[in-house]
């Protein structure tokens, strides 16, 4: 049952108090609804010892028993960012779908524990340039770090939301990620410290080009959440969670809307020669430059694939 499904089958409740299973074959006895109060709940009945399950801010958790059954409702007491609570109720019921088991409680809150941290509120909502290059960076993270690094170590390395000067560093190789539209020509590098350094390092480009929200393509909240479920340990998942709380990333369906295509992804090897400006060759009392880089001057420092 995918996302849309869920949806459907929500808003098809009129009723509090009324649930409907999400279907006859589920492994588990899984239902959709609405609770007593109204609030959109996601319900599984099945004979279990309860123990004590912490909510976690916009989602309630509750445990009843009946006289035949125990029940455990997860209720979403938001009528914002109700995408978020669709992605949920998705992933317990993927997840759960061919459960051979005969504990399906604790499988149902194992997986809850790992979602419960992505059920905070921010203030803050990232513009669309702030969006992409976060976007760069996790993909980054995802398709090269964990590879090469492995998770914990990769996360260690990660200091794009922290101030520092370089996005990732590990020993002694250093990434700087820039992601900017597939139409323009040239990059913004926003500090000297961004390229500058004795050692050699890595200049990574993302070209993103925009799509309808509609288009099956690369999704910010989405991305968290892939990234998320890779992580083995929950201390890797609390410093993955932590750095984003940094950028003031929170789970917003707003950014359900920023909707890309990865054209390319290059990376060019930044030494001696590279066009860049250092702190050595600054005038005196010049302490802050924001400068462009046109792609086609570093040509020559791409590095094969």
């Amino acid at each position: 049952m995918n996302r849309e499904e869920i949806k459907q089958k929500l808003w098809s409740i009129k009723n509090n108090s009324q649930y409907v299973r999400v279907n006859e074959t589920h492994s588990l006895e899984l239902y959709l609804g609405k609770n007593e109060k109204g609030f959109l709940t996601l319900r599984y009945n099945g004979d279990f010892q309860p123990i004590k399950i912490i909510g976690s801010g916009l989602l309630e958790v509750k445990q009843v028993k009946t006289s035949i059954y125990y029940s455990l409702m997860f209720c979403y007491t938001s009528n914002e960012n109700l995408s978020l609570f669709f992605n949920f109720c998705e992933d317990i019921i993927s997840q759960t779908e061919k459960y051979k088991g005969k504990d399906g409680y604790h499988e149902i809150i194992n997986r809850y524990s790992q979602w419960r941290k992505m059920f905070f509120g921010g203030v803050k909502v990232l513009n669309e340039n702030e969006v992409m290059g976060l976007i760069g960076e996790l993909l980054f993270l995802k398709n090269y770090v964990f590879p090469k690094y492995g998770e914990s170590v990769g996360l260690n390395g990660w200091s794009g939301p922290e101030p520092t000067h370089k996005d990732f560093s590990y020993d002694d190789e250093w990434f700087e990620i820039k992601t900017m539209n597939s139409s323009r020509d040239s990059i913004s590098v926003s500090s000297i410290e961004q390229l500058d350094s004795i050692s050699e390092g890595r200049l990574v480009v993302f070209a993103l080009e925009k799509m309808s929200p509609s288009f099956s393509g690369i999704n910010l909240n989405d991305l968290v959440i892939e990234i998320s479920f890779k992580l083995e340990y929950e201390i890797e998942k609390d410093v993955f969670l932590e750095k984003l709380k940094q950028v003031d990333y929170s789970f917003n369906e707003l950014y359900n809307n920023y909707m890309y295509n990865l054209i390319s992804c290059d990376t060019y090897l930044v030494m001696d020669g590279f066009p860049r400006i250092k702190a050595e060759g600054l005038p005196l009392g010049v302490i802050k430059i924001h400068y462009d880089l046109l792609l086609s001057s570093i040509e020559q420092f791409k590095e094969k694939r």
